[in-house]
């Protein structure tokens, strides 16, 4: 299994947690490195991440990574707990991501592009 992420990636920082939490065996796959990057680029066009290659399936985007993760790799904690907990977490999750990380990680997306594609 192979984690394709960025270190300064709150969204692959999320993830980190999930594999961490359940001492879950993968490799990681810096995109600072460009072998890394190239990787990515071939296996998800849109060059977003993180992303998890598992046994050749590739899963896309935080939440759905930890989802996987705990349906196929379950550990001895529960990453998403079951019936209303579970739809908090989950509610939660999402107004996190959408509200607070993305505007954040912007600065960070930015600033990974050529200074002259970057935004002003």
């Amino acid at each position: 299994m192979k984690l394709y992420a960025h270190p300064f990636s709150s969204y692959s920082q999320k993830v980190l947690i999930a594999l961490y939490e359940n001492a879950t065996l993968f490799e990681y796959r810096n995109l600072e490195e460009p072998a890394a990057s190239a990787e990515l680029a071939a296996l998800w066009p849109l060059k977003r991440f993180p992303v998890l290659l598992d046994d050749g399936r590739c899963i896309l985007e935080s939440s759905t990574i930890v989802a996987h993760l705990q349906a196929h790799h379950p550990g001895p904690v529960s990453l998403i707990p079951p019936g209303d907990a579970g739809l908090e977490v989950h509610m939660l999750d999402r107004v996190f991501d959408n509200y607070v990380m993305t505007p954040m990680q912007k600065v960070v997306l930015d600033a990974l592009r050529p200074v002259a594609d970057r935004d002003r």
